[in-house]
């Protein structure tokens, strides 16, 4: 989920809610929410408790990338949430930043073969493909000489 997107939703959440509600992190840990501080553009403050402690009132700084999920700890009556969510508008996608190029493969007759094919557009290079290549080039050309001395 983008930034602007977890900010809209937290916003929406009203103060007095704000302790119905948990968050886990991407590496699963889970923080019982008592009330949210902060919600800037790339993280958000709050003030709460590891799951299973009994230690409330600490403040936690936690960018949006590393949120996997935000729920609730207790079951939620349909008409509950359609109260708290209904109204949510989340902002619209930006449009799509232009993707970067790809590396160029390092053999060039590897390019020559991927782009020469009329029946399709480029395409993936199979890891099959690469080793019937490398396997195929003369034993000569695959390894440099160990001993260029001759000793």
């Amino acid at each position: 989920m983008r930034n602007c997107a977890w900010v809209a939703l937290l916003r929406h959440i009203p103060p007095e809610k704000h302790n119905q509600f948990m968050l886990v992190t991407v590496n699963g840990t889970e923080i019982a929410i008592q009330t949210l501080l902060r919600i800037d553009q790339e993280f958000v403050a709050l003030k709460g408790r590891l799951a299973g402690s009994q230690d409330a009132g600490r403040v936690f700084f936690i960018p949006y990338a590393n949120i996997d999920y935000f729920g609730s700890f207790n079951p939620v009556k349909d008409a509950d949430f359609h109260d708290t969510f209904g109204s949510l508008i989340l902002p619209e996608a930006a449009a799509a930043p232009p993707a970067a190029p790809a590396a160029p493969p390092a053999d060039p007759g590897l390019v020559a073969s991927v782009l020469s094919r009329p029946d399709s557009g480029p395409r993936p290079v199979i890891r099959s493909e690469v080793l019937d290549r490398y396997r195929s080039r003369p034993s000569s050309a695959a390894l440099p000489d160990a001993n260029p001395n001759g000793a």
